[in-house]
């Protein structure tokens, strides 16, 4: 309990409530789930009734299509919370795939004690929205670099928008990327030896420099 308790204080979303109301009011609502490498944790039109905080592991979130291609929209490591973007809504039914890419637990809240008072406080709910309004407009711009990435001309040209959005953000030309080979493919949308191929012809081209998940762009981030 006390795991899941430090979990609540760092959260983003619930952290600033304060540990004694985390302790009496939340805290008794918790539940704890385990899941397999590549086991779903949410399907497509699933209702999602519960706010997740990962406590260990990862989780991809997928949008999958009949040709059996896949797009990763985003990577939810220890802290990341998985519904934050459905509990919220009318349906509550997710659109995309929530898939476990190594063993991971997850820490599941009610969503609907966090929106309507009682055990929160009006007080209470209203900084819970507050902060949920903050990481959804995050997670939003997140979506709009991924659609500007996408939107690129050519393998090269997204690789090369990914690794400058990447640069500005670190303020280095220098950084370790999120993904891995595998995710960064399905990220841009594109096959896993198409872009391993791709990345060997810019290295040689002496536009960039990588190895594994470090990059160094060696030309100026746009």
């Amino acid at each position: 309990m006390e795991e899941w308790l430090d979990c609540l204080k760092r959260d983003r979303l619930l952290g600033s409530l304060g540990e004694e109301v985390l302790r009496r009011k939340l805290l008794p609502l918790a539940t704890e789930r385990q899941y397999a490498a590549g086991e779903a944790l949410l399907h497509p039109q699933q209702a999602q009734e519960q706010l997740g905080i990962i406590l260990e592991g990862r989780v991809q979130i997928l949008q999958l299509f009949p040709s059996g291609a896949s797009s990763l929209m985003a990577v939810l490591w220890p802290g990341g919370l998985l519904g934050i973007d459905l509990v919220f809504t009318h349906t509550q039914a997710s659109p995309y795939y929530a898939i476990a890419s190594e063993p991971t637990r997850v820490l599941y809240l009610p969503a609907a004690p966090l929106t309507r008072p009682d055990p929160l406080t009006p007080e209470e709910c209203l900084t819970v929205m507050r902060q949920a309004l903050l990481i959804l407009s995050h997670d939003n711009m997140k979506k709009h670099y991924q659609l500007t990435i996408l939107s690129q001309h050519g393998l090269r040209q997204r690789i090369l928008a990914y690794l400058s959005m990447q640069a500005t953000r670190r303020k280095s030309s220098s950084f370790s990327i999120p993904f891995s080979r595998e995710e960064l493919a399905c990220y841009l949308c594109v096959n896993r030896s198409a872009l391993s191929h791709e990345l060997r012809r810019m290295e040689k081209d002496g536009l960039i420099r990588f190895r594994k998940n470090r990059f160094t762009l060696l030309t100026p981030p746009e």
